[in-house]
C-alpha cells in the first residue's frame, strides 16, 4: 500500500462529505479503479458508508466504463431503488462476468434478478 495514495483517498472523503465538492469525490469514486487494493477497499467502503449520496458517482463510474464491477457491488450495498435501476441494464450485458456481478447486485441491493 501507498501511503500517499490511501491519504489521499481518505482526505478527498473527508472534503467531500464536508464540502459536497464534485471532484473530491470523484477522486474517491476513480479510487475504486486503483492499482493498489487498499484503495479500492477503502474507496468502496468510504462510498457504501455515504449510502445515497455515493449514488451519482457509481453512476458516473458505469456510464464511464470506471471500476464498473466493484461499483456494481458497492451499489448492491447501498440498496435501494436507486440502486437498483443503475444495476439492473447491467444485468443484460454482453460481457457475462458483469452480468453476473450486476445480477448479484440486484439481489444484495433487495431487488431480484
Amino acid at each position: 500500500m501507498k501511503w500517499g495514495q490511501a491519504a489521499t483517498v481518505f482526505s478527498a472523503y473527508g472534503l467531500w462529505r464536508a464540502t459536497g465538492l464534485a471532484r473530491a469525490g470523484a477522486a474517491v469514486a476513480s479510487a475504486l479503479a486503483s492499482a493498489d487494493e487498499t484503495n479500492r477497499t477503502a474507496a468502496g467502503v468510504l462510498l457504501a458508508r455515504a449510502g445515497e449520496r455515493s449514488l451519482p458517482l457509481l453512476r458516473e463510474n458505469l456510464a464511464r466504463g470506471v471500476a464498473v464491477a466493484l461499483s456494481l457491488r458497492v451499489l448492491g450495498d447501498i440498496g435501494g431503488r436507486q440502486a437498483a435501476a443503475a444495476i439492473e441494464p447491467l444485468t443484460r450485458s454482453a460481457d457475462p462476468a458483469i452480468a453476473g456481478v450486476a445480477a448479484d447486485a440486484l439481489k444484495a441491493a433487495g431487488k431480484p434478478a
